[in-house]
């Protein structure tokens, strides 16, 4: 564990890919590249309400990636995994692999925090006279958020507990059901029935952007759901 003030260098942040299956986990720590930057690649919405003089922009998700060269030395368990992969060249979901980040410098009681995600890996080129091989790691899916211990090197990882429910986003004039209105939560979008919902499956105790329109009539919120109280109403006026 680091001591407070201590700054986080880059071997504070360790990656890692699986060479097994998802069902048995090989992590192999990427070692020999000489970039560690985690990209997040924020998608944004910009809704431009009727009462706003200017459009309000919201965050609706991240998709972090990695571009890794890595420098190809015989034997290493990193340039060996991708090799393989560019020498086959992978595509489908040969291409698909799952990614292990731990934060040596974010530690949590005697463990540390990390990510752990699906990934594809695109090989963008090899570089003899460079030595390196590079791909870009990009995350595929939910994100999972935990901890890690690692023992002799091997990073074995505990997802933090998250609970997901079904929420009812109700749409109305304020007096009737709107059918047909678009809500979006998260980036993703569906249009209410004839009750004017919409069911959304969300992490209990997550705070959202929910906005619903349907042609110039829009309404939105910021909530911090709730599985003992399972829905909103947004009036679209």
């Amino acid at each position: 564990m680091l001591d407070a003030g201590t700054m986080i260098k880059k071997y504070h942040v360790a990656l890692f890919l699986n060479g097994g299956t998802e069902s048995a986990l090989e992590w192999k720590q990427i070692k020999k590249s000489t970039d560690n930057t985690i990209t997040m690649n924020a998608e944004t919405q910009t809704f431009d309400y009727i009462t706003d003089e200017s459009p309000t922009t919201e965050i609706n998700r991240y998709a972090p990636s990695l571009s890794q060269p890595i420098t190809m030395y015989k034997g290493e368990p990193d340039y060996e995994f991708v090799f393989d992969k560019f020498f086959n060249q992978a595509v489908g979901a040969a291409a698909h692999s799952d990614i292990l980040i731990v934060f040596y410098g974010a530690d949590d009681s005697s463990a540390y925090k990390a990510w752990k995600a699906s990934c594809i890996l695109q090989i963008d080129n090899m570089n003899p006279v460079e030595s390196t091989i590079t791909a870009t790691i990009t995350f595929n899916g939910t994100t999972e958020k935990g901890t890690v211990v690692v023992t002799d090197g091997v990073p074995e990882f505990t997802s933090d507990t998250t609970t997901e429910f079904a929420y009812t986003v109700t749409a109305n004039d304020g007096e009737d059901p709107i059918k047909g209105a678009t809500v979006v939560i998260g980036g993703v979008e569906k249009t209410t029935d004839e009750e004017g919902e919409a069911v959304f499956y969300l992490i209990n105790g997550k705070t959202y952007f929910i906005g619903a329109y349907k042609g110039a009539y829009v309404d939105s919120a910021v909530a911090t759901v709730n599985s003992g109280s399972p829905t909103i109403t947004l009036t679209l006026e």
